[in-house]
């Protein structure tokens, strides 16, 4: 009997390469999730495009609270209108130096985009870099989330050292992002594997991380996944987007899929 597998593909509205692949993808039956940046500049154009896959995969929000531009004014959080890089929005939450109203407001605001572009609530709620899981972040995403979403899942990121240890990709920061998550996933009821993190520098044996990643043990699995067709873009990613993209849609991953157990799934099939 195969097994379950919720496969996410972060970072949609990011780069017109990122939402071509995810849209072809989710055409082909690559994917069973899609996380939305609503904020980010390509959002309002290609968001339409994600409708008819409405009902067929998760379609999500993807909070964004680092490097980019924020939708609403966040003087104290974002001054020169770009919120602050994953290490700063890092300490400043663990020290609870955070402005709740502003990022209350944000992700209000990230909500309001989602659902004025989809006409519904998102079926699931994670955050890019993770910042959904950082401290007084994860308490408005909860709070937010229910009054708003309470249907949607909500992306656990902490799973057992002794999974991450046997699988033997990126340890250090996969432990560290496990560490991150461990109080956030002790308040909400989601999935209980979470895998598919990496250096994302472009040299990496896609379909060897993949084998990697399909090796769990866990009852609702999820992987997140990064694919773009982002040769002719910019940014340090570009490569590494581009080689699962190229995976992804091959034969090799629906071959990898089968002879691990594994069939896509949303979550609420799993």
């Amino acid at each position: 009997m195969m097994r379950g597998l919720v496969l996410c593909a972060d970072d949609y509205g990011l780069s017109p390469g990122i939402d071509r692949a995810i849209v072809e993808l989710s055409a082909q039956r690559r994917l069973s999730a899609v996380s939305c940046m609503t904020g980010a500049a390509h959002w309002p154009a290609d968001a339409a495009l994600l409708k008819p896959f409405i009902g067929k995969i998760d379609i999500g929000l993807h909070l964004t609270l680092v490097d980019e531009r924020p939708i609403t004014p966040m003087p104290r959080t974002a001054p020169r209108g770009r919120l602050p890089d994953i290490k700063r929005m890092l300490i400043t939450s663990h020290l609870r130096a955070l402005d709740h109203a502003e990022i209350k407001a944000e992700i209000n605001a990230q909500f309001d985009a989602f659902e004025a572009a989809m006409g519904c609530a998102p079926d699931h709620v994670d955050g890019h870099l993770h910042t959904h899981v950082f401290p007084v972040i994860r308490d408005i995403v909860r709070d937010v989330t229910a009054a708003r979403a309470p249907q949607a899942w909500l992306r656990n990121i902490a799973e057992p050292y002794s999974e991450i240890l046997s699988r033997g990709i990126t340890v250090p920061k996969a432990l560290f992002l496990s560490a991150l998550g461990w109080v956030f996933s002790r308040r909400i009821s989601s999935n209980d594997g979470f895998a598919g993190v990496y250096g994302l520098r472009g040299d990496e044996n896609i379909e060897a991380l993949f084998r990697g990643f399909l090796k769990t043990r866990a009852r609702k699995p999820v992987v997140m996944c990064h694919p773009g067709d982002c040769a002719d873009e910019q940014g340090t990613t570009r490569h590494a987007r581009t080689n699962e993209y190229v995976f992804l849609k091959s034969q090799a991953f629906a071959d990898l899929l089968a002879q691990s157990g594994f069939e896509l799934r949303r979550f609420k099939d799993l």
